[in-house]
């Protein structure tokens, strides 16, 4: 069946957006609950956590099913009976071959016990599966997504915060996944930037502990993947830039469209085989330092009119045309996207 073009089919009766970790916040008895597993271990395992992250909030737990072998996707990831055959092979089709024993990797993630998350292949954390909140989402966003509602903006890090210790005059590394929020329907230019913010908070936004002052005398944090190739193609020829060398831009993909085609059908396209990213943050501790706790943040800038304008229009690279938009132009979250406990030592 031939395409014509990716354009969105839907009726605009409202628009959903979802941002931040709250791809994964649903509401349940007015509580917050939220998906992140807390990996708040150090990096050798042994302690425990120096504070409560959760401020109350209900942790969705991590899901182990019994695998079975799928006949529709010719590997083990679960069937959904509440899917067409079709809906199951558009939507996956991108997407590594689900392994045999994805849920007991998966575990080591949700318990804890593996923290170096580019240790984890992207045949794990590629699936929406390896997400707590796909299990409570999947059939209102995928089964039976409704055409009356464009979801054009959504994002997110998993977990959203993580905890280690590091000696004075050393750097450390920590990584999170950094994804596209399930049935997201455009392409989303993002500055993502770490930040020093004037506190730490948990997962309600509530204060843990106030940031010591003077921190950015002390650390220095950038973000140590490279920008998205398009963008770096073209931008030394922009008059304004406003990504710093410590940020990165990058392009997030649709998770779902509905693409029309040349014979006026509809067809359904889910996850592309990039929408996940391990974002990889590099903190570095001056040999002064005080000792004590820190705290380092990822924080969202909206890219500039130039940047927006080339993947707005441009015919040379991919096009995105109407389908393209500057992420965080919507809506912010009221706590960081993610945040590094840093203790001092």
């Amino acid at each position: 069946m031939k395409k014509k073009q990716k354009i969105p089919i839907f009726v605009v009766a409202g628009i959903l957006v979802i941002t931040g970790i709250a791809i994964a916040t649903v509401i349940k008895d007015e509580k917050q609950e939220k998906e992140s597993p807390l990996d708040i271990k150090e990096d050798n395992g042994v302690t425990s956590p120096s504070f409560d992250y959760t401020g109350g909030a209900q942790i969705i737990p991590g899901q182990y099913l019994e695998t079975k072998y799928n006949e529709i996707t010719g590997d083990y990831r679960p069937l959904y009976e509440n899917m067409t055959e079709e809906q199951i092979k558009n939507f996956f089709d991108e997407l590594p071959t689900f392994p045999k024993d994805f849920f007991n990797i998966a575990q080591l993630i949700y318990e804890g016990k593996v923290t170096d998350y580019a240790r984890i292949g992207l045949q794990y954390y590629m699936q929406p599966e390896f997400y707590p909140a796909w299990f409570g989402l999947v059939d209102q966003t995928y089964s039976h997504n409704n055409p009356k509602y464009w979801t054009p903006e959504g994002y997110g890090c998993y977990p959203t915060i993580k905890e280690a210790s590091v000696p004075k005059g050393k750097s450390i590394t920590v990584n999170t996944y950094f994804r596209t929020a399930f049935a997201t329907e455009a392409y989303q230019g993002i500055i993502l930037k770490p930040v020093f913010p004037d506190k730490a908070v948990d997962l309600k936004g509530s204060k843990i502990f106030d940031q010591p002052e003077n921190a950015e005398n002390y650390l220095s944090a950038k973000i140590t993947n490279e920008d998205n190739a398009i963008y770096e193609s073209f931008k030394d020829q922009l008059m304004y830039d406003n990504v710093d060398e410590n940020e990165w831009f990058a392009i997030l993909k649709p998770t779902y469209q509905r693409i029309l085609n040349e014979d006026d059908t509809i067809t359904e396209e889910g996850f592309p085989s990039d929408w996940v990213r391990i974002l990889e943050l590099q903190i570095d501790i001056a040999p002064d330092t005080p000792s004590g706790f820190y705290v380092v943040a990822i924080d969202v800038e909206i890219p500039c009119f130039d940047i927006n304008q080339e993947f707005y229009y441009s015919q040379e690279h991919e096009y995105y045309g109407g389908l393209y938009r500057p992420a965080g132009s919507i809506h912010k979250t009221s706590t960081p996207h993610f945040q590094v406990i840093l203790k001092v030592i």
